[in-house]
Parts: structure tokens; C-alpha cells; sequence
């Protein structure tokens, strides 16, 4: 029974640890419905360390949660990425979201950081993966390499930018210019693997 107690107990705490993130919002104008609020001006909405900037957005309720979060032109910041985009749709609760038009990005590395622009990033704060995609390239950059692709995956624990579909890598200062129709970039140690590779390096001629 003392046993039971105890496991009951545990858990209890254990559910009120899950469920007792806030959301705090701050905004000029708010009209609140049923089932959403609209949000006008100076919009704030912050959960832990998670922020949402922007002047217009609606919080819609889902299972009984506020969660459902969508903005017009939006700067989003969470502990080791930023993002702007011209709309968002993001969850609260998962803290999965998509930014589409427009979007610029950069995502924090221990030593450097990666700015990416694209037509649509897909963010998963919590296991702080990235997907993003655009209709002409993606552009990524990372100290001295520049790189095109027509989708990324980027998954920060595993320091692993996977590219996909008219990837181009250039390194002007190590004279690289390889392009490939598949490569990952290790964002730690910066090594490339690469499939159907056509790889140009440069070589000073010696003087005479």
C-alpha cells in the first residue's frame, strides 16, 4: 500500500511538471471568441523560451488547449534558432510549426551558426530538427561554404545537414565547387558525403 502511495504520488507530480507550462500574451488589441482569440499590434506570445513576435495572429483552442497558433509577418526565436517568415502555423503543445514566404532563419551552432533562406522551414523546437524546402534553392551558409539545395534536413543533436535535389556546395577560400544530387554536411567537422558527384578543385599553377 505504502508502495502504491508513493507511485501515485510520483506520478501526480510527474503530470503537473507536464502540464504546467503557461503561455503568457501580451497584445495592444484582443478579441476573444469561443474558441480563439485574435491578436492586434504588438503581438507577444512566449512559452518558456519560446517567443512569437508579430502583428496579427489568432490562438485557437485544440482538445481543450490553446495551442493553434497563426500570424501574418512573424519573428520567432527560440534558444538556439531565429526565424522570420511572412506567415506561421505553429503548435503550442508539440512546438511544431511551419513559416512560409520569405523565410530567413539562423540556427545556432556551439562555435558558428547556419543562415538559411527558404520558401517554407518546417521547425521542431523540442528535438531541434528542421526541414525546409523552396520552389527555385534553398540557401544555406556556414562560415565560408555556401550551398544550394532544393530541400534540407537539419538535425541540430547530430550536427547533420542532409541535402537533397540540385545541392551545389562552394568554398571559395578551400577552392571547392562541387555540385551532387545527394550530400549530407557534418555542421561540427564540416565533412561532406556526396552521390552523383561532379567535384572541382582548384590548384595555383607554379610560376616559372
Amino acid at each position: 500500500m505504502k508502495r502504491f502511495t508513493i507511485f501515485f504520488l510520483m506520478l501526480t507530480l510527474t503530470n503537473l511538471i507536464i502540464y504546467s507550462a503557461q503561455i503568457n500574451v501580451k497584445a495592444d488589441e484582443v478579441k476573444g471568441e469561443e474558441s480563439r482569440y485574435i491578436l492586434k499590434n504588438n503581438v507577444f506570445i512566449q512559452k518558456e523560451d519560446l517567443s512569437i513576435s508579430t502583428d496579427f495572429a489568432t490562438i485557437t483552442l485544440i482538445d481543450d488547449e490553446w495551442r493553434d497558433v497563426n500570424t501574418e509577418k512573424v519573428y520567432i526565436t527560440g534558444d538556439t534558432f531565429e526565424a522570420t517568415s511572412t506567415s506561421m502555423s505553429f503548435d503550442l503543445q508539440t512546438e511544431k510549426g511551419t513559416l512560409s514566404g520569405n523565410v530567413l532563419a539562423k540556427i545556432f551552432l556551439e562555435e558558428s551558426e547556419i543562415e538559411i533562406s527558404s520558401d517554407e522551414l518546417q521547425i521542431d523546437n523540442n528535438n531541434k530538427r528542421y526541414e525546409g524546402s523552396s520552389k527555385d534553392l534553398v540557401l544555406i551558409q556556414k562560415e565560408d561554404y555556401i550551398i544550394n539545395a532544393k530541400s534540407f534536413v537539419f538535425v541540430e543533436n547530430e550536427n547533420l545537414l542532409t541535402l537533397s535535389e540540385n545541392v551545389h556546395i562552394i568554398n571559395s577560400v578551400k577552392k571547392i565547387d562541387m555540385t551532387s544530387a545527394y550530400a549530407t554536411f557534418n555542421t561540427q567537422t564540416n565533412d561532406i558525403e556526396a552521390q552523383a558527384v561532379n567535384l572541382i578543385l582548384e590548384v595555383a599553377e607554379e610560376e616559372e
